[in-house]
Order: C-alpha cells, then sequence, then structure tokens
C-alpha cells in the first residue's frame, strides 16, 4: 500500500486483474494522468487517462513553445542590427529561423530603422503635383520609394487621384458610351489626348476640357447626345456658366426667404 501523499499504484487499484496482465503484454505501463495525476495504464507517449483525455481531443500540441528561459535567452542574444543572430539562436534552439524573428517581434526587440524625415520643400512638391504627376515620377524626383510617397500623401490627407482632365473612365461615365468606343476616336485622332508625367506610350493620358470642346464641336454627330451626360455637357460649354447660375439662383433664393 502506499502512503497518503503519494498516489495509489495501478497494482493497488486493480491487482492481478485480466486487464492488467493484458495491458501489460501490450506494451502499456502504469502511468499518471498529466492533468489529475490519476494512474491509468498507457504507452510511454500517453499523457492523459481516460477521465481526462477527452478534454484534448482535436487540440493540436504547439510544435514550438517559449518558456521563460528560452525568451530570456533571446532577450540576451538577439540583435536585429546584425546579421545572422537570428540564424545563430535558431541553430542552438534547433528551430526555424522565422520562428525566433517571429517570437523577437513580439518581445519588441526588432530594429526600426528610422525614416529619412519629410522636408518642407518636400511637403510642398507633393501638394503641387500630386494628382496631375505619376507616383512613380514624384518619388524619383523626391528620391524616395513610392510606397513612402503613398505614406506620406496618407498623412497629409491628399488624394492620389487625378484633378486634371478627364480619365477613361470619366469619359465613358459623362458620353455614356464604352470605352471601346473613346479608343476608336483616339485612334482615329478625333480626340486629342495628353500624357501624364512623359510622353511615353505606357503612361496614362487625360483629356483637358479643351480638347474635348474642340472634340465637340469638329465631330457632333461623333457620339450619340441622348447618351450624354446632360448637366456636365451644358457647363462644359458654357465654360461653367451653368453651375455659376445655379449657385447663384441659390443664393438669391435664400436671401429672398424671410428670417424665421
Amino acid at each position: 500500500m502506499t502512503s497518503r501523499n503519494e498516489p495509489p499504484t495501478i497494482q493497488d487499484l486493480q491487482p492481478h486483474t485480466p486487464a492488467c496482465r493484458m495491458a501489460k503484454r501490450a506494451g502499456k505501463s502504469e502511468r499518471f494522468c498529466k492533468d489529475c495525476r490519476k494512474p491509468f495504464l498507457g504507452t510511454a507517449a500517453a499523457q492523459y487517462g481516460p477521465c481526462c483525455r477527452w478534454k484534448h481531443r482535436g487540440q493540436v500540441a504547439k510544435k514550438y513553445e517559449w518558456t521563460a528561459d528560452r525568451d530570456e535567452l533571446l532577450r540576451t542574444r538577439y540583435d536585429g542590427t546584425m546579421k545572422g543572430r537570428a540564424a545563430d539562436i535558431a541553430a542552438m534552439l534547433g528551430w526555424p529561423t522565422w520562428v525566433i524573428k517571429r517570437r523577437a517581434a513580439e518581445l519588441g526587440l526588432t530594429y526600426h530603422r528610422d525614416p529619412k524625415p519629410w522636408t518642407k520643400e518636400e511637403e510642398a512638391f507633393l501638394l503641387e503635383h500630386v494628382g496631375s504627376r505619376l507616383l512613380p515620377w514624384i518619388a524619383r524626383k523626391l528620391q524616395r520609394s513610392v510606397t513612402s510617397v503613398k505614406m506620406k500623401c496618407r498623412h497629409m490627407e491628399l488624394s492620389l487621384r487625378y484633378r486634371e482632365g478627364y480619365t477613361l473612365r470619366e469619359l465613358e461615365l459623362c458620353f455614356g458610351c464604352d470605352h471601346r468606343v473613346i479608343e476608336g476616336w483616339v485612334r482615329e485622332e478625333k480626340l486629342h489626348i495628353r500624357r501624364r508625367g512623359t510622353e511615353r506610350a505606357h503612361d496614362a493620358w487625360y483629356v483637358t476640357d479643351s480638347d474635348l470642346l474642340r472634340f465637340i464641336s469638329e465631330h457632333p454627330l461623333a457620339f450619340p447626345l441622348r447618351k450624354v451626360d446632360q448637366f456636365w455637357f451644358m457647363d462644359l460649354v458654357t465654360s461653367g456658366g451653368l453651375v455659376r447660375k445655379a449657385l447663384q439662383a441659390a443664393s438669391q433664393d435664400d436671401a429672398d426667404q424671410p428670417a424665421a
């Protein structure tokens, strides 16, 4: 018999039963459950007894488990400024390098390089050219990456959408026709286009108001007027006069209304 401080053995609970003899012949031995510490018969790989085994079904054990000692080793030896340091630690633990780098990032041990600060002149350059020039051209002029320019524009709340002229998609909405029709006007040299950035063939193109007015006056039958956006068309041919008149009429109506 065992003492009160020691867990009971299989022999104490089930002495010389046929089940015990069959289990021993199958290579099983006396083990203790990892959760409740109750004894059971199992193979060398068994960790939980029948009473607690159901709790762990379907759970995958962690392949790379970090302990306090391993975290301390990582804090002591890891240096993000030195190339190959993560690989050395990975070789010591027998783990892949990506596991070391991920844990270092979780512990805040990674090295972040301070970005090149933006000057007032560069910000003014962005304000002047964003929307009318392509981002690669702006990045090349500022000697920065395209990603850096994008993030700065987002920080300054600048829209990357082109502000000058009409794009192909906008012309589709204005004329109410397919893009292939507009591209046909360009191939037939009826509609003049301009290139953004440089005059290379693959650069994005746009059409200005003056080019559109020239196209409408020289080729009035090239597009069906019933499909055109009427408000946009009238505003274009009146050089914005339609919008100005509408705003003046609205302000006059507000002035004529008596105060409540």
